[in-house]
């Protein structure tokens, strides 16, 4: 097994990706950190309904012995968006982008596990929990996990393997030392999510969390200064953490749309009525990205038309 683990780590090495493994043994504790903020009413119910999936069990693979977390560095993702003769930038955070690094982590694993016997299956758990308890990242004050050499622009997905845990890096959760003597995504938070008096933040009031709603966001939400930041989630208090400051110039240039595709976003023309080149734009989105588009763009294009339009005012 030494040999396998070992072709696994220079193979992530080369893609600059990152892994740990826990073993199987500590499944129940991976599933029991999301019960557990609503037992101690830290959690509300309707975050508790949007999560309920990290509840998963390894029923994909039954003989699972060993879990492996992977890291991959995700910058942030820019699009272009032409509408009414202007060229509108639209960013998003690295978690919605990624499924290219998804398959890629899970070929490593593959061609190297299936060739010495083992299986493995993707696995739906509470992946910040089980990055920051197999010592791969460290939390922030803002909840956030961070993985050294990628800061918190980095995509995590794990999976089971029925391969032995050789290595079983289980340990306590840990936040980053540079947090101690720091506020500053606490002070820039645009939602006041993130407080003074405990560690976990109030996710149901975070702009990550709200602009993900349907049918559209809260009134209160559109009134927040810096709403919005993003085409969807919210990056304020990553890019105000010094931690993260090596790799917020670090965008890579998404597909372009149109002005013509740009309406029919707009319009929130069903998914499956968009044509094979909108679709094909849209294929390393996660599922489900495209229902928030419409309404998240189109708060996008208004503000930064009033900020230009403040702009020419004072000249």
């Amino acid at each position: 097994m030494a040999n396998v683990f070992e072709q696994i780590s220079r193979a992530m090495t080369q893609c600059g990706y990152k892994y740990k493994t826990v073993s199987i043994m500590h499944l129940p504790e991976v599933q029991d950190e999301v019960g557990k903020l609503v037992r101690q009413g830290l959690l509300n119910k309707r975050l508790h309904e949007t999560w309920h999936f990290y509840l998963d069990t390894n029923k994909n693979l039954p003989g699972a012995k060993t879990i492996i977390v992977v890291a991959m560095p995700q910058p942030m993702t820019r699009l272009r968006f032409e509408w009414q003769g202007i060229a509108y930038p639209a960013d998003i955070p690295p978690t919605y982008f990624t499924k290219a690094d998804d398959s890629r982590a899970e070929e490593i694993l593959n061609s190297v596990l299936e060739t010495a016997g083992y299986k493995i299956a993707k696995a739906h758990l509470a992946l910040k929990t089980l990055a920051v308890r197999s010592g791969l990242a460290r939390y922030g004050r803002n909840n956030i996990t961070y993985v050294p050499g990628m800061g918190s622009f980095c995509q995590l997905v794990a999976f089971y393997a029925d391969c032995p845990c050789e290595e079983d890096n289980w340990q306590e959760s840990k936040a980053m030392e540079d947090c101690d003597n720091c506020s500053l995504c606490l002070e820039n938070c645009p939602t006041e999510s993130i407080p003074a008096d405990r560690f976990l933040i109030h996710a149901e009031n975070c702009l990550g969390f709200l602009n993900e709603m349907e049918p559209d966001f809260p009134y209160w939400v559109q009134l927040q200064p810096d709403w919005p930041n993003a085409l969807i989630g919210c990056m304020r208090c990553q890019f105000v953490c010094p931690v993260n400051k090596p790799y917020l110039h670090n965008i890579v240039a998404g597909p372009s749309f149109s002005e013509e595709e740009t309406g029919l976003i707009l319009n929130k023309t069903p998914l499956e009525e968009l044509s094979p080149e909108i679709r094909q734009k849209l294929e390393n989105a996660d599922d489900g990205f495209y229902q928030f588009m419409a309404p998240n763009l189109s708060a996008l294009i208004e503000k930064q038309r009033s900020v230009r339009l403040r702009a020419q005012s004072r000249r």
